[in-house]
């Protein structure tokens, strides 16, 4: 079953790029299954994925289009499979994720091309924004070094799901007046995030290490206890765009554990914060 499955394979790891990978999948089955166009199906899975380029030759590949671009008679099947192994993946599972600079693009299409073309690492800042935009109870955002641009970014899924009546709560360090070496940076990217939000601000716990040392050195952008962003990139363009950065996106169960960790931090910096 495995070498069945295996064509596979490079389309599943682009569709796990979408924002909702198994409703990108199952609407490409189900515009296959009522006989739509090979373009109709390609349409969907360019539209949601990062690398739009890798669309087509995924779908030859895994034997759902034919040399002309157009469906071919086992489609509905092998999109039905590709929907059924996305499913599976997004349950339970991990992506490797990159922040990858100028100097080093030409570096990952080598490594891209040596592995088979498709399946290309998420990248970071995008897919910070799309755990962001997949809460809807709940949103974490922590990093010790924040940007304003970046929290512009993350605003309008934070402002989107505090009216709707979630919560959110961001975990840094040094805001407070009496933090050694207070950041600028930081306290702008705050303030865009409480201006962004309005009259729902109550709902955005901020909590803040302002003692002495870095205190806080995680990276972390949770959402719902389900899905989560967890590396070495700070919210800052350097951190999603100009460092080389790596980490991965996390789902199921085990993101419970890391929400749980992040309540304790959140807990303890507000108690020494009143203390």
């Amino acid at each position: 079953m495995a070498r069945v499955l295996e064509p596979l394979r490079p389309l599943v790891s682009l569709l796990l790029q979408a924002s909702a990978p198994v409703d990108t999948a199952a609407a490409a089955t189900n515009i296959a299954a009522a006989a739509g166009t090979g373009f109709e199906v390609s349409a969907v899975i360019v539209n949601a994925v990062i690398d739009q380029r890798l669309v087509s030759y995924a779908l030859a590949h895994a034997g759902v289009l034919d040399g002309e671009g157009n469906l071919t008679a086992g489609a509905p099947l092998l999109l039905a499979q590709a929907h059924a192994m996305v499913a599976m993946s997004v349950e339970e599972g991990w992506e490797l994720v990159l922040t990858v600079p100028a100097f080093l693009k030409d570096s990952l299409s080598i490594m891209s091309r040596d592995n088979g073309g498709p399946g290309l690492p998420l990248d970071t800042g995008r897919t910070i924004r799309e755990v962001a935009e997949t809460a809807q109870t709940r949103l974490v955002i922590a990093a010790p070094y924040l940007h304003p641009s970046f929290a512009i970014a993350l605003a309008p899924a934070l402002t989107t799901l505090l009216q709707n009546g979630g919560t959110a709560t961001v975990i840094t360090r040094a805001l407070g007046w009496s933090a050694p070496n207070r950041s600028n940076a930081n306290v702008e990217a705050v303030t865009v995030l409480r201006e962004a939000v309005g009259t729902a601000s109550g709902k955005l716990t901020v909590c803040s290490w302002d003692e002495v040392g870095l205190g806080v050195h995680f990276k972390i952008v949770l959402a719902d206890d389900r899905l989560a962003y967890i590396g070495s990139a700070n919210l800052t363009p350097g951190g999603t765009g100009a460092h080389a950065e790596a980490g991965v996106l996390l789902r199921g169960a085990r993101v419970k554990s890391l929400s749980r960790w992040l309540q304790v931090v959140a807990d303890e910096l507000t108690r020494r914060s009143v203390s």
